[in-house]
């Protein structure tokens, strides 16, 4: 990535004879094993085309107001559905939309096999993503008031970078981000994939990965992901960001609107079910 330094997945030792490791020594004492991963896409699934990767508490915000109409794909990680596939008819030419963790949140040690199966299966063109910055921790020369917090990006080789230098600035060192979509940017910029990452400032800290993958499920209404809203204008400007960087031109009348702010906008998991499986969705 040219603004940053990709985030560690393993946690590096010399492995000298003498040395204490206490997490290999945790581990043998229990007699267990790594943990396996089992991945799986389903679903229709369009390959070679833009793709657009909204994760976590933005892509679940962006989701509600994006018209991405009926779910037509999934991955699953251990049989727990992690990503949410669409193809929006808005779209004049197909493109992949992939809401990534909205119900549940990956362990670090599967960010990077998730993210490099996800890649390798839909092996997209040209890529956005969006997600959070935690705007309270973000260090910078110029301390910027949390309510004045900018929307961030970070860029691979061969990308665009955003034409609203105004709103949009760049991500920069020391920052660092340890995510998902860290592991998804550091994927695509391995595969040569032009990509380009949005951040929208979140005024939470940012969410520790679990120790174990959780079955889906929607946050209480007294969860941060309910408190992190965006106006619709800069829901509008990450939404025109993102198509542009992927040269998908939508119908002119498409717009980012939410027309319910009701939690029911997107369904339960339990109370829908359909032929992809756990947690099929119409947004």
């Amino acid at each position: 990535m040219a603004n940053t330094v990709p985030p560690r997945y393993a946690i590096e030792s010399d492995e000298e004879e003498d040395e204490i490791n206490p997490l290999r020594q945790r581990a043998s004492s229990k007699g267990q094993a790594p943990s396996e991963i089992t991945l799986k896409l389903v679903g229709d699934i369009l390959e070679n085309k833009p793709l657009i990767i909204a994760s976590a508490r933005a892509g679940t915000f962006w989701a509600k107001g994006a018209q991405l109409g009926g779910q037509t794909g999934a991955v699953y990680v251990n049989k727990i559905q992690v990503g949410l596939l669409f193809k929006p008819t808005w779209a004049h030419e197909a493109a992949n939309v992939l809401i990534s963790e909205a119900f549940t949140h990956l362990p670090l040690n599967f960010m990077h096999p998730y993210a490099k199966y996800v890649i390798e299966q839909l092996k997209p063109t040209r890529a956005s993503l969006l997600d959070t910055y935690s705007s309270p921790t973000y260090s910078s020369l110029h301390p910027i008031p949390l309510t004045d917090a900018p929307i961030r990006y970070l860029s691979t080789e061969g990308s665009q970078t955003p034409n609203n230098p105004a709103a949009i600035h760049p991500f920069s060192p020391p920052n660092l981000l340890q995510s998902t979509t860290a592991a998804l940017l550091l994927q695509l910029r391995i595969s040569n994939i032009p990509s380009t990452l949005l951040l929208l400032p979140s005024p939470h800290l940012p969410i520790p990965p679990p120790k174990d993958l959780a079955p889906s499920n929607i946050p209480s209404s007294t969860s941060p992901e309910y408190d992190d809203t965006w106006p619709a204008d800069t829901m509008n400007v990450v939404t025109d960001q993102m198509l542009s960087f992927d040269g998908v031109k939508p119908e002119e009348r498409f717009s980012w609107e939410l027309k319910s702010k009701d939690v029911a906008a997107l369904v339960s998991p339990k109370q829908r079910r359909s032929a992809i499986g756990e947690g099929g969705m119409y947004l």
